[in-house]
């Protein structure tokens, strides 16, 4: 919000009051509180596509790649 609209809003009344406050409330008031990252990743439902990783190493460090060895 604050990326969009700025730090603070003003109000009609020319009250001017934090962005930040504002999108607080709205959780707030939607969840009933405000979420830590810990409560957001426990609820990921994890998708098979999740855990198929690939090993990065050689990308990362070319010293850990092995040799190649050419046959003749």
């Amino acid at each position: 919000m604050e990326q969009i609209h700025g730090k603070t809003l003003t109000l009609s009344s020319g009250r001017v009051i934090p962005t930040r406050w504002v999108g607080e409330q709205h959780v707030k008031e939607d969840l009933g509180f405000i979420p830590s990252f810990a409560d957001w990743a426990r609820s990921i439902r994890a998708e098979p596509w999740m855990g198929r990783t690939q090993k990065i190493e050689a990308e990362v460090d070319p010293h850990l790649v092995l040799p190649v060895r050419e046959i003749s």
